[in-house]
């Protein structure tokens, strides 16, 4: 809905993860055409760089809530071809990854978070069983509904 009318700002994130190739395509060439054919910045977050080498005109990093890195495109591809890192992939996705690379060593492993299983949290977050019957497999488990009856 944010598209119909002029905007001099457009935040999205990861509005072309769902899209097949062709409606991706199009909806890219029509923000390009946008920005373009009048003034506005498209801020679009997402971890799917097929089809973008070319699309943006900057990187940002934002790395633990600080900017880490802002810089043009170009500068980012002349920056890669003289430290050598030229690949078959885009400028954008060798950075990206390496960004990437850069905060897991940062952060760790996702596997040693502090995470609990469903049953392990209290019951003032999970809410109470609704069926002590048979065991249910997740699907049914998720279509258990309590019955909730007039007064």
């Amino acid at each position: 809905m944010g598209l119909l009318r002029p905007w001099k700002v457009l935040l999205l994130d990861e509005v072309t993860v769902d899209l097949d190739v062709l409606v991706r395509s199009d909806l890219l060439n029509f923000l390009r055409s946008e920005t373009d054919s009048r003034v506005c910045t498209i801020v679009y977050c997402t971890h799917i760089f097929d089809g973008l080498a070319g699309w943006p005109t900057h990187l940002l990093k934002i790395s633990l809530g600080k900017v880490m890195s802002f810089d043009s495109v170009a500068e980012v591809e002349r920056l890669l071809k003289e430290q050598g890192k030229e690949t078959k992939n885009s400028a954008l996705y060798e950075i990206c990854l390496a960004w990437l690379k850069e905060d897991k060593k940062e952060r760790g492993s996702r596997g040693k978070e502090n995470r609990r299983r469903w049953s392990e949290l209290d019951e003032s977050i999970r809410g109470k069983e609704i069926d002590k019957g048979p065991p249910a497999t997740r699907v049914e488990r998720w279509r258990q509904v309590p019955v909730v009856k007039d007064v």
